[in-house]
């Protein structure tokens, strides 16, 4: 008889929710659908001079150019909040804090900017870590995959 007990086969839309939940990457994975949907959310305009910086506790931090766009931004607070909470499907950012800072310029092609760079190599103990989480996955692609992904979104940043 095996050691391993057979479990039944998981839908993947299942599997990685819970696989994120248990490395604890929740809110950076929310962080990552924000600033996807930032652009869409606020159009271009508004996204050339403000930014999401951070997500804490439901209040999302925005960097924004200069004191004109953050006033603009603080009277669509509740407008911004709907339409990101709507896009992100869940109560997900309570509060906008409007700060000025830094906006990083947005890159024309996001896709061919990324091309060419390569990430630094991950720590040994975190590759260990999450290839012990992957190990009982079968399927030798998908693993390696999955495995890439969690190492990209625990990579600090």
């Amino acid at each position: 008889m095996s050691r391993f007990a057979w479990r039944q086969p998981v839908r993947i839309a299942e599997a990685i929710p819970s696989a994120f939940q248990r490395l604890g990457l929740e809110g950076r994975f929310r962080q990552g659908k924000i600033w996807a949907v930032w652009p869409a959310v606020v159009g271009q305009q508004i996204a050339r001079r403000a930014q999401p910086h951070g997500l804490w506790q439901g209040r999302l931090i925005i960097h924004v150019t200069d004191p004109v766009w953050l006033h603009h931004l603080s009277m669509m607070r509740h407008r911004v909040m709907a339409a990101l909470n709507e896009k992100l499907g869940g109560s997900v950012v309570r509060d906008l804090v409007l700060r000025i800072g830094e906006v990083p310029a947005m890159p024309v092609h996001p896709a061919a900017s990324s091309r060419g760079v390569q990430a630094p190599p991950p720590d040994p103990a975190l590759y260990a870590r999450v290839e012990g989480l992957m190990a009982p996955l079968g399927d030798v692609p998908f693993r390696e995959a999955l495995c890439q992904l969690l190492l990209r979104a625990l990579r600090p940043t």
